[in-house]
Formats: C-alpha cells, sequence, structure tokens
C-alpha cells in the first residue's frame, strides 16, 4: 500500500492558534491549514502513512465515520502533493493506525473537511508590509 511522507526537505512550518502554516522553500509559496489538516500534517510529519491508516486516526480523533471522511482525506493528500509539500515514501517501514498512541473520540474539536490554502508567496508578503 502507497503511504504518504510530508516532504519536510522543502517545507518549513509551525502552528500558530491550533494551525499550521507552511512556506515551500523553493517557491516562497506560504499555506494555511485547518485544524483537521493540521492533525493530518503533523501525523505525515513522524512518519509516513498510507491514507487509510490516516482516514481511520482521523475518524479516532474527531469521532466521525464514513465513506466522504476517506474521500476528504484523499483529496486532502493529492492536494498536498500537488503542490510539492507530500510525497510517496520510499523504503520507510509501514506504521498502522494501531502502533500509534490512542486519541480520545472526539478530543480534536470539531471535524472539518481538511483543507490546504495557498496564500500566494512569501516575498509577495513582506513586499507589502503585511
Amino acid at each position: 500500500m502507497r503511504r504518504v511522507q510530508a516532504n519536510t526537505d522543502i517545507a518549513a512550518w509551525r502552528i500558530v492558534d491550533g494551525e499550521a502554516v507552511i512556506v515551500h522553500a523553493a517557491s516562497s509559496a506560504y499555506y494555511g491549514l485547518n485544524s483537521t489538516a493540521t492533525f493530518i500534517w503533523e501525523s505525515i510529519v513522524r512518519e509516513p502513512l498510507a491514507s487509510d491508516d490516516i482516514t481511520d486516526r482521523v475518524t479516532a480523533r474527531f469521532g466521525v465515520t464514513g465513506d466522504s471522511v476517506r474521500d476528504e482525506v484523499d483529496a486532502f493528500l493529492r492536494s498536498l502533493e500537488a503542490e510539492g509539500l507530500a510525497c510517496e515514501a520510499v523504503g520507510a517501514p509501514r506504521v498502522t493506525a494501531a502502533d500509534a498512541p490512542a486519541a480520545e473520540p472526539g478530543v480534536g474539536g470539531p471535524f472539518v473537511p481538511p483543507r490546504l490554502s495557498r496564500f500566494g508567496e512569501l516575498e509577495q508578503l513582506v513586499l507589502s508590509g503585511e
């Protein structure tokens, strides 16, 4: 099964008010992640995971179920890969949801579909003085 990992070689990131802000080193594009997306990002920063394992973690963390969650996770992972922020893991051991620390259901707040928002280039932000 294909596993995904964060491309931390080119992505610098921080958590601000519970949501990740990511800067792409090569393009200087910067991105924001909502709370669900931040949870996924932190998971794939720690270890490469298959989409099914990520979905299992999201359903456990947010207390949600259904095929729509799997579809949302897959769409989010595709958006990360399209921006170069995530890539297929090569040669790393497979980690399953059963190996992960248990999370209390619903601890992560309400589920919102994971979203990656691109805000532009960091250079433009700096020059604008915002």
